[in-house]
């Protein structure tokens, strides 16, 4: 009987071990008809060893799922695979966390949106590897990230290029970790160092 392959597993051998620069095609280039006839598996061969490996119930979930990884990956394409190698192996080895880079990451991509997330979350990651951010931040801001709704992040991004920090947002917003509340209340708001990272690398 042949061994069911680890999607974690196998999406961490992609980001390191692929030829991540072929990902230069945009995504939207490729048609939504082929990839919910598995199309996916044949044009774009790096996600489609990974979402060979998933079971899924239906097309679309199979669709989105191919988006996501792929938004994800394509923002890496730029970092030399050696680097990649060296960052996922130090951090693996580190024994410092209980799963996986593989793993961590491909929970995250399983449970955010497909809109602008997985850009933020592989932007992000690409600067764990250029050691921009250290990897625990990185998942702090990637919790972040997936808890909040992405046109928010959108409009808080408008706002702080400008200079402003948007204070109508609920209770929940002034919890998030984004940003920090002045000692003149909500009205002197900035964003948090973690803020920071989302907005100014992961949205960049």
């Amino acid at each position: 009987m042949k061994k069911t392959e680890n999607p974690n597993k196998k999406l961490e051998l992609v980001i390191k071990d692929s030829d991540l620069p072929s990902l230069s095609k945009d995504f939207a280039e490729v048609a939504v008809d082929g990839i919910l006839d598995d199309g996916v598996l044949r044009d774009l061969p790096l996600v489609g060893a990974v979402i060979g490996v998933i079971k899924f119930g239906n097309s679309i979930n199979k669709y989105l799922s191919a988006k996501k990884i792929y938004k994800f990956l394509f923002e890496l394409h730029k970092i030399p695979q050696e680097d990649r190698i060296k960052k996922i192996d130090e951090i693996n080895n580190s024994k410092k966390y209980q799963s996986s880079v593989g793993e961590m990451i491909f929970e995250l991509l399983d449970r955010i949106e497909s809109d602008g997330k997985p850009e933020i979350i592989g932007k992000m990651f690409a600067a764990v590897i250029e050691e921009k951010i250290d990897f625990t931040d990185y998942l702090r801001c990637a919790h972040i990230v997936k808890n909040f709704f992405y046109y928010d992040l959108v409009t808080l991004k408008n706002g702080h290029e400008k200079g402003e920090i948007y204070t109508s947002f609920g209770d929940g917003f002034f919890d998030s970790g984004l940003v920090i509340i002045g000692t003149m209340g909500k009205n002197e708001t900035r964003l948090s160092e973690l803020g920071k990272i989302i907005i100014e690398i992961g949205m960049k």
